[in-house]
């Protein structure tokens, strides 16, 4: 079989050749997410600033320490003067929202929040 030469001009590169600098490109990039670098530049997650939270985790973070089940009672005072962020830029009175839940008791920290999510729900206040 006949061996394909290759010249030092424009369009030169085997096809070998141009595949191992592909894969080398593909590695380098790889290389840069996984040190969270991005083309060169640091790389900063979307999301909201080292410290607050949005949605369920700003009411997780809110309710934070509480020992399960827990009654409505201990949650309200646990809550008493928190606001949190529920959708970002929409701060919501945690202990108001509550209050006005039925639910007396809460085996969980996912009642707590499906109860507080669907009441947002209901008010327009989530989607």
């Amino acid at each position: 079989m006949a061996r394909k030469t290759t010249s030092t001009g424009k369009g030169s590169t085997s096809v070998r050749q141009a595949g191992h600098m592909g894969g080398k490109k593909v590695q380098h990039e790889r290389d840069l997410r996984d040190t969270k670098r991005v083309r060169g530049k640091a790389y900063d997650k979307p999301g909201p600033a080292k410290g607050s939270a949005f949605g369920i985790a700003a009411i997780t973070r809110a309710l934070e320490g509480l020992d399960f089940p827990v009654n409505k009672r201990d949650v309200l005072k646990k809550a008493r003067h928190q606001k949190v962020e529920y959708r970002k830029g929409q701060p919501v009175d945690l202990h108001r929202i509550i209050s006005d839940l039925d639910t007396q008791e809460f085996p969980s920290m996912a009642n707590i929040v499906r109860a507080v999510s669907g009441a947002l729900k209901t008010e327009g206040l989530s989607k």
